[in-house]
């Protein structure tokens, strides 16, 4: 898989600066709440969705002046994260971050059983498979992702067995989760 650049944080919204009186976007990275310009959000924001591979997003960022600066930003911020699926720092990235549902799970589909919604009742937003499922209502009461992974191995069948391939298999659809808010990426406690 290529390196994934995955949004860490949740968006508190935008403010004005009591001091310069520009706009400025709030999100929260664990207990801090980050301010950032508006070109830093549209970047942050991007990472959300299907541009998540590098040369992917500074494409569709490129009406951005200095895209390739604004990421480096971001990512020695912490408020990106650049992860390789496969790989061992991908457990690592794992061992300090935490995946948030922010919207409820609305249960499998009568006519499809091994296809769960996420969403709002009657507006779902994501369609999942039961393990990343489980993953999504109960991982973030584990103290990590990674720990949410062997968890949640545990109790699966041979398929996502090893907590590493269940990690990929997170890594690879998260942006199913990002992209319409129903969950976050944040710092594990």
């Amino acid at each position: 898989m290529p390196l994934l650049l995955l949004p860490v944080g949740h968006s508190l919204g935008a403010t004005v600066d009591p001091v310069s009186g520009a706009p400025v976007h709030r999100v929260r990275v664990g207990p801090d709440v980050v301010r950032l310009s508006e070109p830093q959000f549209a970047l942050w924001a991007l990472t959300h969705g299907a541009a998540a591979d590098q040369d992917a997003l500074l494409s569709t960022a490129a009406d951005l002046p200095d895209a390739a600066a604004l990421l480096t930003g971001l990512v020695d911020d912490g408020l990106v994260a650049a992860v390789e699926p496969g790989t061992p720092a991908a457990p690592k990235f794992a061992e300090t971050h935490q995946l948030k549902p922010l919207m409820l799970g609305l249960g499998n589909l009568p006519d499809d059983p091994d296809t769960y919604e996420i969403g709002l009742p009657g507006q779902p937003v994501a369609a999942v498979g039961a393990v990343l499922y489980r993953l999504y209502q109960w991982g973030h009461l584990e103290t990590d992702l990674w720990a949410a992974c062997r968890a949640t191995a545990a109790q699966s069948g041979a398929e996502f067995a090893d907590p590493h391939r269940l990690l990929d298999a997170v890594l690879a659809a998260v942006a199913t989760l990002l992209g319409p808010n129903a969950a976050y990426l944040d710092t594990a406690v």
